[in-house]
């Protein structure tokens, strides 16, 4: 009996001591939460906001809000500002937000109905949203075709000192409907390109899971959907991943990568009037990305590449229309000179992908040459064709057109190594030796995600590349997995309460 009471007694404390401490937390998390309802309120509550705390806007439109975060948290006691409920905290008007601390992340934010005064921005100045801190994180939010204004809708950016800011995410937002010029996302690790000044710092920043509309094409270099860094001597060590690009049309570079050591991995882009560059910058990577387009109204692209040291691997190519201003192709590799504006593409492996049925070429080896000859000329470089390309293990199958898989006017060009590729359908265009050469019963039809299944047969190669600094990612195993997974929909991206799109 006497040891029965000691354990109700027991029990009866425990359960005490648990609902202390439920209720402990709470009163904890009730502490360092602040909930506004009013612009004046957000500018007083940013005024004192410290490590740890959390600053909640109530649903209701903020207009002309200056979100301006200067206080810092730390990796353990980060500052959140979020929205109470997705999506109905409305940021409208002439508004701004800049992280300048560290440790802050911004979430779940409506971006509409702007009124920006277009003399106060600047193209590839401070964006609509400006993170000038490291370590700060942009999540969940939404910029649907805010304002008329020649400017981003998101930069990483220089503190007036010229410090840039490292370590930050960009993740599970949406931008959308951009008409006006500049990128929507400019990453920046200098004020602007400099040939002779110092390299930019490595940015390690991570963009994932979002998701780019935005149709309205524009003339000339208008602005794309990504830009990071200026200069192919500056760093970017930017890892860019399962992200889709949906008719990113606003100019031909859907991404323009313009710094060193960055990879793109496991994006899909769908019927996109551009292509993704590797502009700037060498040993870059692109792993497993799926670029479609199912549209024959409208040119797409694939991928553009200047500079050496890249690894090209695992992704799938599959375009009913290909870029007419750019040669009809797949892949280009660029040619030009070394180390200039217009690189020269060379020292370059291209390993186990998939070119299935384009409508143009597979591979361009002479990339907009009857441009560059003239280039060089002008400004007394030597002109080179792209060289010492290994391909290794890619499968081109050719059903419905017409085009060579390679595109040369050198019938004797030797541009490198060319080994256990697997070939169906058209010529193959160059001069050399064709590894395996299938049947047509080694394809199949298009599966229920529009992707053609890879022949069993197929096997990817073997390859190795080292890893970069900085990046989680064992780049010589998957490269060497060949083309894996599926093309991405649009609910595995953007922010997850607003799905309406285009």
């Amino acid at each position: 009996m006497k040891a029965l009471i000691i354990l109700v007694i027991g029990l009866i404390i425990g359960s005490c001591t648990k609902a202390k401490e439920e209720t402990n937390i709470e009163e904890e998390q009730f502490l360092h939460s602040i909930e506004v309802s009013s612009v004046i309120e957000v500018q007083e509550a940013l005024s004192k906001i410290k490590e740890g705390q959390t600053l909640v806007l109530l649903p209701g439109e903020y207009k002309h809000l200056k979100l301006v975060v200067r206080a810092s948290g730390t990796s353990k006691n980060p500052i959140y500002i979020k929205s109470k409920k997705p999506g109905e905290a409305i940021i409208t008007g002439n508004c701004k937000v800049e992280l300048r601390g560290e440790y802050i992340t911004l979430d779940g934010f409506l971006f509409k109905n702007g009124m920006r005064n277009s003399s106060e921005w600047r193209s590839h100045g401070p964006g609509l949203i400006a993170i000038y801190g490291s370590h700060n994180r942009v999540t969940e939010c939404v910029v649907d075709g805010f304002n008329d204004v020649t400017n981003s809708y998101i930069t990483t950016s220089l503190t007036p000192e010229g410090k840039a800011p490292q370590y930050c995410r960009i993740d599970h937002c949406s931008f959308m409907n951009k008409t006006t010029n500049d990128q929507v996302m400019n990453l920046n690790n200098t004020a602007k390109k400099s040939i002779t000044g110092p390299a930019g710092i490595p940015m390690y920043h991570r963009v994932d899971h979002c998701y780019f509309y935005n149709p309205v094409k524009k003339s000339g270099n208008a602005g794309g959907g990504v830009r990071i860094g200026y200069w192919r001597k500056d760093y970017g060590r930017c890892r860019v991943d399962s992200n889709m690009f949906v008719r990113q049309n606003s100019e031909p570079e859907i991404i323009t990568s313009k710094s060193m050591e960055n990879i793109y991995y496991q994006n899909t882009f769908i019927d996109c009037d551009g292509t993704m560059n590797f502009r700037h910058g060498d040993k870059q990577v692109l792993l497993q990305n799926f670029f479609i387009s199912n549209d024959t109204k409208h040119d797409a692209g694939g991928a553009f590449i200047w500079g050496s040291g890249h690894m090209i691997a695992g992704n799938y190519f599959s375009l009913r229309r290909t870029m007419a201003s750019r040669g009809h192709a797949a892949l280009y590799l660029n040619s030009g000179a070394k180390e200039k504006e217009h690189a020269l593409a060379y020292n370059i492996t291209i390993a186990n992908n998939f070119f299935a049925n384009n409508n143009g070429y597979a591979v361009d080896l002479q990339g907009l040459k009857d441009r560059r000859i003239p280039w060089c000329k002008e400004k007394g470089y030597t002109y080179e064709d792209p060289h010492s390309i290994t391909f290794n293990g890619n499968i081109f199958y050719q059903e419905s057109y017409s085009y060579d898989f390679f595109s040369t006017d050198q019938p004797a060009y030797d541009f490198g190594v060319f080994e256990k590729n697997y070939i169906y359908g058209s010529p193959l265009g160059i001069n050399k030796k064709i590894s395996e050469v299938l049947s047509k019963e080694d394809f199949k039809s298009k599966d229920s995600d529009g992707v053609y299944p890879l022949p069993s047969c197929c096997k990817p190669a073997e390859v190795t590349y080292r890893n970069i600094e900085g990046i989680d990612l064992d780049i010589s195993q998957i490269a060497s997995e060949g083309v894996k997974g599926k093309p991405l929909v649009k609910n595995d991206v953007g922010a997850s309460w607003y799905k309406i799109y285009e």
